[in-house]
């Protein structure tokens, strides 16, 4: 796992004043400032279940790894005097939005921050950036949908075997304003996460599940004491973290779309494809658009980067008849976001800066996340001679390891 110092200069004096919430913003430049200032006043719990990945996290690394394996061939002598980030994805339902950004979802964000789901939401609707609700969020969809007020945003859902419970959710979803659906379908189990085992996860007191009935024991250890709960192993430890998400349909196959046409009429996209023969089907099968993530490293250990996955993605969506194409994994600079748009994304999401921003400041922290990475992609689009959004989408504005440079025309 990574660890980072306390040493840098932008800790310098913090670590007696700082606490979750009260981190000083104007000190962090970046948002890997943002991780590190996180780490720094978070239960190591809490911080271990945002940060980490699956089994030996390679995954995880990969994500990370592989924005170095791109170049931007910038092209010069371009108007780049207001240089406009703005971007429309109709398809979804989503309008007027101040860049091509958005927040993933991300489980369980009041073990960041008290308020949680709320803030990041308002912080999303503050600066025109769409916010995708977890289905596994420690606030309940209304209450989201009320922070939010009237800014898009979307809901993500795994599909339980339970089918009047999912039809639930989707209607509370559709009351909530939710412009989509995003179906998870990269987690018919729970990845192994280690950071989790060895920590003994477990939500803190007053903390649970909102929108799903996680069962009676979600926070069963919570009421052990005495021997019994320092002697938990790892396996019941696991046990307990798989216990959140019971209930999702491990069967769920193509033919179940149909189904989900059924009950709703919002957009729906799968997320969790990283292949070329995924994402063709996903066109042919009618879907509104395809979202390439590897969960953050937290499914299968070994499985591509998404940076990797995204051509290939892109390839089948394009050589189907096309859908709208959604992308995360590792994005951290406003360069990794625009190498994501030349590569073929139409939206690039963020998950654990918006917890990294919780725990630094409430929803100012997560505005504080959403800010540095627009500017940083407007001072890139600027560089690189693109003057919007539509010109940074350019396969030739990028070469990944092992092509030739592009060589556009005049």
């Amino acid at each position: 796992p990574q660890s980072f110092g306390t040493t840098d200069w932008c800790t310098r004096g913090a670590m007696a004043k700082e606490a979750v919430g009260e981190v000083d913003l104007d000190a962090i430049v970046c948002l890997d400032d943002m991780e590190r200032a996180a780490q720094r006043v978070m239960d190591r719990q809490d911080f271990d279940y945002f940060a980490g990945g699956a089994e030996t996290e390679s995954t995880l690394r990969a994500n990370r790894a592989a924005f170095s394996r791109v170049t931007i061939w910038p092209r010069c002598m371009v108007d780049v005097s207001d240089v406009d980030t703005t971007t429309h994805v109709p398809a979804l339902g989503l309008h007027n939005l101040a860049a091509p950004l958005l927040i993933a979802p991300v489980a369980m964000q009041r073990a960041a921050h008290p308020d949680g789901e709320c803030a990041a939401a308002r912080a999303c609707a503050a600066h025109s950036i769409p916010y995708c609700a977890s289905q596994q969020s420690t606030t309940a969809i209304e209450e989201i949908g009320r922070a939010g007020g009237d800014a898009p945003r979307m809901f993500q859902l795994y599909v339980l075997s339970d089918r009047e419970a999912t039809t639930k959710l989707i209607r509370r979803a559709e009351s909530m304003g939710a412009t989509a659906l995003c179906i998870t379908v990269d987690a018919p189990v729970l990845g192994r996460r280690e950071r989790d085992v060895r920590n003994r996860f477990e939500l803190k007191a007053g903390l649970k599940l909102a929108n799903v009935d996680a069962g009676k024991n979600q926070n069963k250890s919570q009421d052990q004491t005495g021997p019994d709960k320092s002697a938990v192993d790892a396996k019941r430890a696991q046990s307990a973290i798989a216990r959140r998400i019971g209930g999702r349909d491990a069967s769920l196959t193509w033919d179940h779309l149909r189904w989900l046409r059924s009950v709703t009429r919002l957009p729906l996209v799968l997320k969790g494809i990283v292949t070329y023969a995924d994402a063709a089907r996903a066109v042919k099968e009618g879907v509104d658009g395809v979202w390439v993530s590897n969960h953050g490293g937290r499914q299968l250990d070994g499985s591509p980067a998404t940076l990797d996955a995204l051509p290939e993605v892109v390839a089948g969506v394009n050589g189907a008849g096309g859908c709208v194409v959604i992308f995360d994994g590792g994005v951290r600079r406003g360069t990794d976001a625009l190498k994501a748009l030349a590569l073929g994304a139409d939206l690039v999401a963020v998950g654990r800066p918006a917890a990294w921003g919780l725990a630094c400041g409430g929803e100012r922290g997560v505005g504080k996340a959403v800010e540095l990475l627009t500017e940083e992609l407007r001072t890139a689009m600027t560089l690189a001679g693109c003057g919007d959004v539509r010109s940074a989408r350019n396969r030739e504005l990028v070469q990944v390891v092992g092509e030739t440079p592009p060589r556009s025309r005049l």
